[in-house]
């Protein structure tokens, strides 16, 4: 496809790529999570239906021991996923693939889904929120845990910072420091909201089927943008090296619409909107 060079249509390329890599690593992780924790119900004795929108459970009485598998070790998974793809991300970051987009997003997506369940766990029974009750935990203890949850965002929002900047060797030669913000803005930010936007579509006219909470939980990316954000024009320029085989290096800025991610975005959309209209039982 046509390369762009000019940085209006350099901004736009960025968001787009990005924004399909967020949205297929959303629904990896999400549909991980969700077959996961339908394997444990399952195993438990539940009956279980997989729809685009989440997964039913019914048939049986839940118990501590239940809710604490369920819900708590199911969720446990995608803080294992987390700490895999960040790896895999690092390893990767300063070549340059478009594929390594893929990793940073399951990472992210990750550990927000993880962290973000025990922040609106702490005011709502969902998901984790729904181990830490089964155990009585009072109010001011849950939002001390959310509290340290919303720490540790900001934390690794602030860790990250170093990711996403290498991650411009993508499109940039060398990453300016009066360009990290705007940066960070295009390869991270708005590709969040439109990928939000074309989540909560897909989820209509289920959007409300849990309360919201699942948006919620979403939102509490904005912990991990304040840390992103934080000082981010502290750091000099990055100029970033040739490290692939193929010796491809960037001479100037530009940016190539990735095609074959797009189209797999639009068939896993399509996979997910028809094929579990009706359910999927397990």
């Amino acid at each position: 496809m046509k390369k762009h060079s000019g940085d209006s249509g350099l901004h736009r390329c960025i968001v787009v790529n990005s924004t399909v890599y967020f949205v297929i690593a959303y629904y990896f992780v999400v549909f991980s999570y969700n077959l996961f924790s339908m394997a444990l119900a399952k195993a438990l004795g539940f009956d279980v239906e997989l729809f685009y929108y989440g997964f039913t459970h019914s048939g049986k009485v839940w118990t501590l021991s239940n809710t604490i598998l369920v819900f708590f070790v199911g969720n446990a998974l995608t803080l294992l996923m987390a700490v895999l793809f960040e790896r895999l991300y690092k390893k990767q970051r300063k070549y340059y693939r478009g594929i390594k987009m893929l990793f940073l997003w399951i990472y992210l997506v990750s550990i927000i889904w993880f962290l973000g369940n025990i922040i609106v766990g702490a005011f709502f029974n969902f998901g984790i929120g729904a181990a830490v009750r089964a155990f009585r935990v009072p109010f001011f203890l849950r939002l001390l845990l959310a509290i340290v949850a919303i720490y540790f965002l900001i934390f690794l929002g602030l860790k990250a910072q170093k990711h996403v900047r290498v991650s411009a060797n993508l499109y940039y030669p060398r990453l300016l420091r009066r360009q990290t913000r705007k940066f960070f803005l295009y390869q991270i930010v708005l590709p969040v909201v439109f990928g939000l936007i074309i989540i909560v579509l897909l989820k209509i006219p289920h959007v409300p089927m849990y309360h919201y909470v699942d948006i919620y939980l979403l939102l509490t990316i904005v912990f991990f943008l304040g840390g992103l954000f934080y000082k981010a024009k502290s750091h000099g320029s990055m100029a970033f090296k040739t490290h692939d085989t193929e010796k491809k290096q960037l001479r100037r800025k530009g940016c190539n619409v990735a095609v074959i991610p797009l189209l797999a975005m639009f068939v896993v959309l399509a996979l997910i909107r028809v094929g579990l209209i009706n359910g999927l039982t397990i």
